[in-house]
């Protein structure tokens, strides 16, 4: 005996389906497992192939709303830890801190502190104290050192031994081997965090110095040790 053909209702049933409008589009769980029964239900044994691009589909949208389900968690836990980040932050005012960076304030009367870290030893290390145009107001010779944090002083006078107009300075670092190879460095910066500043979309640390640098260059808290 023939079996029925239900070639034609399979491939309406695809039709109108795929014709929907976007917003049904996204199925859940349920509604898949019922649109599969019935795919199934109405196969035609003599194709079993036939059918499966529509079940391919099914499977495709519940994916997709798996996936914004999933994006839609991420966002709101997203925002919670942006949330707790900048609360810690904001606990930061008022402390002292160190921070990666290369600036130097001098207030008419003392510099802020600052160090270097060598990530080798040297056999000389020149610190150069510029001004906000790029020019060297005053050239630190450190001699040699060993690897690790070395603590930078400057008494806020030029190389004529003259105070510098107050303002923020930056350090630039010159580290080399006794045969004159480049010797890698890093730079910090202590000050009182008298401000934090979310402008920028990330917390920003600003310090009494007027040095600022994003939390992510935070080194310790409380002092200038690493």
């Amino acid at each position: 005996m023939a079996l029925p053909s239900v070639t034609g209702t399979t491939g309406t049933n695809a039709t109108s389906t795929t014709s929907e409008p976007k917003d049904k589009a996204a199925l859940d769980k349920d509604a898949f497992l019922k649109l599969l029964v019935a795919q199934l239900a109405h196969q035609d044994p003599l194709k079993p192939t036939e059918g499966t691009e529509f079940v391919a589909q099914l499977s495709q949208f519940a994916m997709v709303e798996q996936s914004i389900a999933q994006s839609a968690k991420l966002d709101v836990l997203s925002a919670q830890m942006t949330g707790l980040a900048s609360n810690e932050a904001a606990g930061l005012v008022g402390k002292d801190v160190t921070v990666r960076g290369n600036g130097i304030a001098f207030d008419g009367l003392t510099a802020t502190g600052a160090s270097i870290n060598l990530d080798a030893p040297a056999a000389k290390v020149t610190v150069r104290i510029q001004d906000a145009s790029g020019k060297t107001v005053r050239t630190l010779e450190m001699g040699a050192h060993g690897e690790g944090a070395m603590p930078i002083s400057w008494d806020g006078k030029d190389d004529a031994g003259q105070p510098v107009a107050k303002g923020t300075y930056s350090i630039k670092v010159e580290a080399s081997t006794a045969d004159g190879k480049s010797v890698n460095t890093s730079q910090d910066v202590s000050g009182k965090v008298v401000k934090v500043s979310f402008e920028k979309g990330y917390p920003e640390l600003i310090l009494d110095s007027g040095v600022t640098a994003p939390i992510s260059e935070l080194v310790s808290v409380g002092g200038t040790d690493r």
